[in-house]
């Protein structure tokens, strides 16, 4: 059975970065690559980065990016829909704060 993209973001997601405004979030994987997101008013985009100096090797980052198909970010949540049907939808507090996160 195939591994679904939300299934992947689960398995490699190693920290959880967020401003105070929960307009800007990073996830950070295993391989150390980072899936950074920037949603606010009238700007609104998706990038993956590699680790240090090998920042086009995106790594789990952009496979995950390749396979999004709509992303929300604000101060409820980080929503990410995925081709394959999958969505990862979690409170960004939640993850930020590990004593608090319950699933």
């Amino acid at each position: 059975m195939p591994v679904t993209s939300k299934e992947t973001l689960r398995r490699e997601l190693t920290t959880v970065e967020v401003d105070d405004r929960f307009s800007e979030a990073i996830l950070q994987f295993r391989d150390g690559s980072r899936l950074c997101f920037c949603h606010r008013v009238g700007q609104r985009w998706a990038k993956a980065v590699g680790p240090g100096r090998q920042e086009h090797q995106t790594g789990h980052a952009g496979d995950l990016l390749a396979a999004m198909v709509l992303f929300r970010l604000n101060a409820k949540h980080l929503d990410i829909q995925f081709q394959d049907g999958s969505r990862w939808d979690e409170r960004l507090q939640n993850l930020t704060q590990p004593d608090a996160y319950s699933g």
